[in-house]
Order: structure tokens, then C-alpha cells, then sequence
């Protein structure tokens, strides 16, 4: 059976919504991200806040509820929305100090990735450069540097696999 259009529309936006809040990093806040009366959910994360709204759009859709609550639901739900969506536009524009906390052990993890791939550019160019150096001096100081490199490379490896070694034993 086919969903009336606004109906289908809704669900579309709630939709649009979960995509959003997916594609950002939805850490916990020190406080609750909204006023009370907007939304009963005491959680600080995004996905906290779009569950309740994906609540309160089934209970919409309920066939056993009574006219008046659900237009009183139909509003509270626009309300949620229009609220979610403001707070995923508006996350850039935070302070540090407003934006979620992210797991320390995850950020670690995400610079330690980030020196692995520059360290393997590096040792890539060093190798590129080698191949195509004329004089042994400059062989020498390139497979010295590519030695330096690798050492790093490991050095980068064993802390990336300390960490998550840590990670899986809490």
C-alpha cells in the first residue's frame, strides 16, 4: 500500500537527517544539545535525539492515535527536525570547547593513520628519486633516508597496533 505524499515527504526528511548526523562526528557533549520541552531524550549525541524523533514519527503514523495528539505530534516532530537540522549545520561554527568530545583513543588512532600514510608517501618519493639518482652520493643519502623512513614507518605501526591492542582488552 503506498504512503500518502506528505507522509512519504517526512520520511524523507528523517531520512535526509540520519545521512547528515552519519557523515559527522556525533561525540558526547558535556550538555544536553537541546531544551527539554523539544525533546525528553537527556542523551548528547545526535543519534541519541534522531532515535526520539523516529519515535515520535511512528507514533504519528500510528493508526490508534486521536486527532488532536496527533497534531500536536505532527508539530512537535516538524520542531525536531527543523532543530536537528540547524545543529548538524552548525556544528563547524563551534568553539572547540562546544563541539563533541571524541574518543581520545579514536583521535589518536585517526593521527597515528595519518603519519602512516605520509610516511609511506615519503618512502614512495625517496624510492622514485633513487631510481632515477646519477651520482652515488646522492644514492647513499636517499637509501639512508629511506632507511630513517622505515624505522619511523615501524615505529608508527607498533604504536597504531599498541593502541588498538589496548582498545580491545577494555
Amino acid at each position: 500500500m503506498p504512503q500518502p505524499p506528505a507522509q512519504q515527504r517526512l520520511l524523507n526528511l528523517v531520512d535526509q537527517l540520519r545521512q547528515q548526523i552519519a557523515q559527522q562526528r556525533d561525540g558526547a557533549c558535556r550538555q544536553p544539545r537541546f531544551d527539554a520541552q523539544l525533546f525528553r531524550c537527556k542523551g548528547t549525541r545526535l543519534a541519541d535525539y534522531l532515535l526520539e524523533l523516529e519515535q515520535n514519527v511512528a507514533q504519528l503514523f500510528a493508526v490508534d492515535t486521536d486527532v488532536a495528539r496527533r497534531q500536536w505530534l505532527a508539530e512537535k516532530v516538524l520542531d525536531q527536525i527543523a532543530a536537528l537540522q540547524r545543529e548538524c549545520q552548525s556544528q563547524q561554527l563551534r568553539t572547540s570547547r562546544e563541539r563533541p568530545r571524541v574518543d581520545p583513543r579514536q583521535q589518536k588512532r585517526e593521527e597515528y593513520l595519518g603519519y602512516e600514510t605520509r610516511l609511506l608517501a615519503m618512502i614512495q618519493q625517496r624510492e622514485q628519486h633513487l631510481a632515477k639518482a646519477e651520482t652515488l652520493s646522492v644514492q647513499q643519502q636517499l637509501i639512508r633516508e629511506v632507511e630513517v623512513l622505515h624505522e619511523r614507518l615501524a615505529r608508527c605501526r607498533s604504536a597504531l597496533h599498541k593502541l588498538e591492542l589496548s582498545s580491545s582488552t577494555r
